[in-house]
């Protein structure tokens, strides 16, 4: 949805309804959606927190989300949600809204909806560090027929990520983080996330030199979209850099990480600021990497360096 559109809709629902529980109205609900989508892309997750919980709390009977309309829109609310509360670190949370998404989603035989429910919950699984839940989830979305290409791509690339994680399935990932690549027909922000997003899985396979060329076309194309990814990538190009023994371009890459820190409030993204403090530790005798280290403690004050 465009920001006129957005506007427009968000306009329209603060007008008086026949129904007079907002939750229930199903264009009410889909314009809570698209605007946690919206905040967590520009600002990340942490500040979304106690408004996705508020807004899954009024759903703790799902029998009253009545007609396919309102179930997926909710499902959209639920998805939304779940990946807000991820972001911000809130794993079992985001875990039963992924899970009341998929179930929505299921009543209002939506299979469209299924898949995206089905990829958010291979997500979390993935950062909670449970693979071979994470390859279920991927597996079983990847069998539902006539995914549009973004979910099939994104399904994919969970995938291959996962794969990635358990030894010996490196060509078996390795084929899944390709597949997910060279799907075409996607806009420019899912190929932008598409890209960054594989680019993690081949590093995770010690591609790093590969992954790190990826990374940068993918920061580089998701800034204008998103803050939050733009952060998330340059995070991991940092890392790709450290893992690749290239202390100039780690030095490089920070520099620009120091700059795009303190626009979003992200559980993920502070994760990834005290790894790289810890990981490029090794190189404090180098003037260039210890100022860029020490720029970088600036701001994130409650992540000392180590």
């Amino acid at each position: 949805m465009e920001r006129r559109e957005f506007l427009a809709a968000a306009a329209s629902v603060f007008l008086p309804s026949t129904n007079k529980n907002p939750y229930l109205d199903h264009d009410y609900v889909g314009v809570l959606a698209e605007s946690l989508a919206r905040n967590r892309y520009e600002f990340g997750g942490i500040p979304l927190v106690s408004r996705a919980l508020e807004h899954i709390k009024h759903y703790g009977n799902i029998d009253d989300v009545d007609g396919s309309r309102l179930q997926q829109a909710v499902s959209e609310l639920a998805y939304q949600a779940a990946l807000a509360l991820y972001d911000a670190g809130q794993l079992a949370h985001a875990e039963r809204a992924g899970v009341l998404s998929l179930e929505l989603a299921h009543r209002a035989d939506d299979t469209r909806a299924e898949a995206r429910a089905i990829e958010s919950l291979s997500r979390i699984a993935h950062y909670r560090g449970d693979a071979a839940r994470a390859i279920v989830y991927a597996r079983r979305g990847l069998a539902i027929p006539d995914l549009p290409p973004s979910r099939a791509a994104s399904l994919a690339m969970r995938l291959g990520r996962s794969l990635a994680g358990i030894p010996g399935n490196n060509r078996a990932a390795r084929d899944a983080l390709d597949t997910a690549l060279n799907v075409g027909g996607l806009s420019p922000f899912a190929e932008a996330a598409i890209v960054g997003d594989v680019a993690i899985g081949l590093s995770r396979l010690g591609r790093y030199g590969e992954a790190g060329t990826l990374l940068q076309r993918a920061a580089d194309d998701i800034g204008e979209y998103s803050p939050l990814f733009r952060a998330q990538y340059l995070g991991r190009q940092v890392q790709a850099a450290i893992r690749a023994a290239d202390p100039d371009l780690t030095t490089d890459r920070i520099a620009l990480l120091t700059r795009a820190v303190p626009f979003v409030s992200s559980a993920r993204v502070n994760k990834r600021v005290v790894e790289i403090l810890h990981e490029s530790a090794k190189w404090q005798h180098i003037r260039e990497v210890r100022e860029a280290r020490q720029h970088l403690s600036v701001v994130s004050p409650r992540l000392p360096i180590s």
